[in-house]
This record gives C-alpha cells, sequence and structure tokens, in this order.
C-alpha cells in the first residue's frame, strides 16, 4: 500500500530483505468501482465476463503459493477497483492473515457500513486506507464524481473504529488543482481526530486507463494539474514543517521535496534510472493476470500458473532486465515507492 510503503524501507531509503525475493504484492481482484473519479479512468473499462474471472479458490492458491516465496509480515496490499464490492474478498483477507500475511487495503469508503466493518474486523485486515481529497464535502464529492462519498467516508471511519477496532486507519489524498485550498485543513483535522492514524499524500499524475504515458497529459487533463506553481510548492513547504513538527502526514520529508520538484518541473526524472523495485513488484489484475511491471508484459495467469514456478521463470527474468534497463520517467514510482534519497532528485 502506498501509504505504507515506507514501512518497508531502511533508515537509508534503501529497500530491506533479500534482493532475489518479491519485494511488494498488490492484488486488484476487481475493476469494478461506483465513483467516477476524475482522476482516475477505470471505471470507464469493460467489465470482465464471470468466466473470466478467477474462483476464490484460484486466489488462495496464489496466495498459499507466494508465501513459500517471502519472509513473514510480508505485506499484502487489496485494491481495485473499489475491491470491496468483490464478493468473498474478506474470506481472501483472512486467508491470507491465517497464512502470516499483513494484510492492508485501499478503499473509497463508500461500503463500509455497519454490517461490513463487524466482517473487515472479523477478518483481521491490519489496515485500510480511505480516499479523502479535502474536508469540504463538495470538493471530494465533485472530484470522486458521486454526490455523498464524503458521507460515506466520514460514515466509514466512524464504523471501523467502532467495529473494527484493531484496523489501522488512514486516508490518501491526491494534490491537485482543485483541492490546493483545503490540504493545510485537511491535515489539521486529520491531526485533531483520534479515529485517523496517519494521512498519506500523493500529486496528480497521468489518469489510469488514459493510455501510454506521455508529458503532455496534462493538456487532456488539465484540470487536475495545479494552475498556480508557486501556490503548490509553498503548501508543500508547510507541508514538510508539518511533518517535521511531528503531524500524522506519513510522507517522508524526502518524498515530499520530490512532490515540490514535480510540480516545479514535472518532466524531471523523479528516480534514478535504475528502477529500484520494478521486477520484484507482484501485481495481479481482475483477470488473474500477474506482472513484474505495470508497463510491461505479463508473465503468466493465477488460474494456471504457479507463482512459485513463474517468480523464477525465464519470462520473469527477462522483465527483470527490462526493468533494469527502463529509462522511463515513471510516476508511478514518485507516488507508490519512492525510496531515494538523494538531493539531485527533489532539488527545484
Amino acid at each position: 500500500m502506498a501509504d505504507l510503503c515506507e514501512a518497508a524501507l531502511n533508515k537509508d531509503g534503501s529497500i530491506k530483505g533479500d534482493a532475489s525475493k518479491p519485494r511488494f504484492c498488490c492484488l486488484a481482484p476487481t475493476d469494478y468501482c461506483m465513483l467516477r473519479c476524475k482522476m482516475c479512468n477505470k471505471w470507464q473499462e469493460p467489465s470482465p465476463k464471470p468466466e473470466e474471472l478467477p474462483s476464490l479458490d484460484e486466489w488462495k492458491s496464489f496466495i498459499g503459493g507466494l508465501r513459500e516465496l517471502v519472509d513473514p509480515g510480508f505485506e499484502m496490499d487489496f485494491g481495485g477497483g473499489e475491491v470491496l464490492s468483490m464478493p468473498g474478498i474478506l474470506d481472501l483477507v483472512r486467508f491470507a492473515k491465517e497464512k502470516g500475511f499483513k494484510t492492508t487495503m485501499a478503499s473509497n469508503g463508500y461500503l463500509i457500513n455497519k454490517e461490513l466493518a463487524k466482517k473487515i474486523g472479523d477478518s483481521g485486515l491490519d489496515a485500510v486506507s480511505l480516499s479523502l481529497d479535502s474536508p469540504r464535502p463538495e470538493v471530494h464529492d465533485r472530484m470522486r464524481g458521486v454526490e455523498g462519498v464524503y458521507q460515506h467516508v466520514m460514515q466509514a471511519i466512524d464504523n471501523l473504529t467502532k467495529y473494527a477496532p484493531q484496523t489501522k486507519k488512514g486516508l490518501c489524498c491526491i494534490i491537485m488543482n482543485e483541492n490546493l485550498d483545503d490540504l493545510l485543513s485537511l491535515v489539521k483535522w486529520a491531526d485533531s481526530n483520534v479515529k485517523v492514524d496517519w494521512l498519506y499524500f500523493m500529486v496528480v499524475v497521468q489518469p489510469n486507463y488514459s493510455g501510454p504515458l506521455t508529458d503532455e497529459w496534462r493538456d487532456e487533463y488539465k484540470y487536475l494539474w495545479p494552475k498556480d506553481k508557486i501556490k503548490a510548492i509553498s503548501v508543500l513547504d508547510e507541508l514538510i514543517r508539518l511533518r517535521q513538527d511531528g503531524s500524522k502526514i506519513s510522507n517522508r520529508i524526502e518524498h515530499l521535496r520530490a512532490y515540490k520538484a514535480y510540480f516545479a518541473n514535472p518532466q524531471k526524472l523523479v528516480n534514478k534510472a535504475k528502477c529500484v523495485i520494478g521486477g520484484r513488484a507482484i501485481s495481479v489484475n481482475a483477470y488473474g493476470f500477474i506482472q513484474l511491471c505495470l508497463f510491461k508484459d505479463f508473465i503468466g495467469n493465477i488460474r494456471k500458473d504457479d507463482i512459485r514456478k513463474l517468480w523464477y521463470s525465464r519470462d520473469a527474468e527477462l522483465i527483470r532486465e527490462k526493468v533494469d534497463q527502463c529509462k522511463t520517467n515513471c510516476h508511478l514510482l514518485l507516488n507508490c515507492c519512492y525510496i531515494e534519497d538523494d538531493p539531485s532528485l527533489y532539488a527545484i
């Protein structure tokens, strides 16, 4: 999970653990989402046919196989789409917990009523990240494309606190033009709310499912990109100050500085030329296809392939070789796994 990936870092910003083993795992067993977010086009994708989807047993077989490749306490993130819309998802969470995984989830919060919160608590889910882009309901609802989403998030926080007390709760906020004036008040609200455990910031990037990576995306999605660059950088300076003063902001200082450099010059490389996690991060989509980098070929499918064999396969090795040679200015690394600590990478 983006807001928890700091836990996978050593103090010097390097990745913990054996470099030959998987470093991250994200399962996205559904593409469905009831929201119509302005910064994500996933909801526009056609829905898979039932016969194209892995069964719960096939998902469990993958989880059990992965267990043999990773160390105890390895983090497994469940996402989507809106992952809680998938029937049986909490059975998978419970199964993963029984296998010794740390389990996290990213959710828009829309479905977390009293009954679902109890089921989340029963599943043993360790942490959930809820999307919240503004303390103003009208702003969050507008960016998420459905009226009343903000209120659902507030209810989700309350329900999880009451009925799933062992599940940590954090917020994930995307920094974009619409909410620049709201970010500091959001931090103040989160810092004063005992029900919120952390607040993680992302920066607006090219929307999901909007085509090949390009630096021209801001022309089409100009309503997302901050119109006032100076204001964006100033807000980040204040977020850095708050983080230094003990705020619940979970981004590292270097990470927030990288965001400043990004808004000052979005063409600037956000990581060193060699990707430090690609090829070691396992992602599985709703159809069961497995990737080691979201911008490279699939290496197999959980419906017919054993992850224990795939991980050491020639196809996987070829992907890792391609990633090692990749020079793409990948903003996915900026938001989700920024681990660099080189001042030249976040200098304005």
